[in-house]
């Protein structure tokens, strides 16, 4: 009797035991990832990714971030409207905002539009500054439009692009290009000497060496800063301005410069890139970040553990240009405040509103985006 009721008991342990071996095969199976926290710059955009044993957490944002000095900082740009019922006028500034105390400082703005609008007025005097609720005339007199486009942020320093067009009744399209680099710290131009330290002379020495082309000029500003093999370097190219291909850029292939005193934060940002420029690849806390593209430029971000497993988290707009760590020191409970913070009011305004955006002919900045304080 008693040895019948211990075999019975044994067969219905059985399928027990047999469940618990399968589960533990299940979860040898598919591991945790590794424990990983991190903010991806891809494109115009930030990628928030956190790992741990209960998985990936992963959101994106139409976020243009710059760290230094321990804080983060949104870039965007916003329209200025010098716009007459006679002229079309439009410009364009660079606001940097601080995420934990929300306030924003303008750090560049175009100075040709409002030199064209006082111009403008003062041979119209009759004319006047378009209010909120008008439009220009279909068929204005003068027609200026200036576009700023942000580089990748290193450090304190943001590059940039600036493209202006100037239409006139009865003229040639004129138009003028230059580069230049800001200093966030400051919120102004950054000389060579500010970002290449006692290594300016001998750039600009070798940048004037190669003489200046026609129709274009020497402007000591108009670098910006860029990477050759994961180490700084300067990218000068001279300002053009006129008709045609006279207002165009001419770039100058970038000159490698040893890492100044502020590229040491800027260094671990940074990917290194395999497969002529199809994967690449950041190392920290023991995993690795892996970007990936495809032909069509397509970007699929993964990452991986120690044992080179990996984990395939999803696409990201390209191309992916630095990481900034979360982890390894993990950062302060504001910090990570602030950045939610963020990253929740840009998802609420899409993709397109963190510039200024066309609504009929006039130009308005959507609500939705902190509103500048100087």
């Amino acid at each position: 009797m008693h040895q019948s009721f211990l075999s019975r008991a044994l067969l219905l342990a059985l399928p027990l035991l047999v469940g618990c071996r399968d589960a533990a095969r299940s979860s040898s199976a598919t591991p945790a990832p590794p424990a990983a926290e991190f903010v991806l710059a891809a494109g115009d955009s930030a990628f928030w990714l956190t790992s741990d044993s209960a998985g990936i957490r992963f959101r994106g944002a139409p976020l243009e971030l710059a760290r230094y000095g321990g804080r983060f900082f949104e870039l965007y740009v916003v329209d200025d409207d010098h716009s007459f019922l006679g002229a079309d006028l439009v410009g364009q500034s660079v606001y940097r905002r601080d995420l934990r105390t929300g306030d924003s400082v303008i750090v560049f703005t175009d100075s040709l539009l409002p030199q064209l609008a006082r111009e403008y007025a003062s041979k119209h005097p009759d004319d006047h500054p378009l209010e909120p609720d008008e439009e220009p005339d279909d068929d204005p007199e003068l027609r200026a439009t200036a576009t700023i486009d942000l580089g990748a942020a290193h450090g304190p320093f943001v590059s940039y692009s600036l493209h202006t067009d100037v239409e006139r009744d009865r003229e040639p399209l004129w138009h003028t290009s230059r580069r230049g680099v800001l200093d966030l710290r400051t919120g102004r131009a950054a000389t060579l000497a500010d970002v290449a330290g006692p290594q300016a002379k001998v750039v600009e020495r070798d940048v004037r060496a190669l003489g200046v082309p026609p129709h274009h000029a020497f402007d000591a500003r108009s670098f910006a800063i860029t990477t050759l093999d994961g180490a700084p370097a300067i990218a000068y190219a001279f300002p053009g301005a006129g008709e045609g291909d006279d207002g165009h850029l001419f770039p100058l292939t970038p000159i490698r410069i040893a890492d100044p005193i502020w590229w040491r934060d800027v260094a671990v940002t940074l990917p290194t890139t395999f497969a002529e420029g199809s994967r690449e690849v950041w190392r920290h806390n023991g995993y690795a970040v892996v970007v990936r593209y495809d032909s069509t430029g397509d970007a699929t971000l993964a990452i991986r553990d120690s044992t080179s497993r990996e984990w395939k988290v999803g696409h990201v707009s390209g191309p992916a240009t630095r990481i900034y760590w979360l982890d390894g020191p993990a950062v302060d409970g504001d910090t990570r405040h602030a950045l939610a913070r963020a990253f929740t009011e840009a998802a609420g305004y899409g993709a397109d509103s963190r510039v200024a955006v066309n609504v009929g002919k006039r130009r308005l900045f959507l609500a939705s985006r902190p509103s500048p304080s100087h």
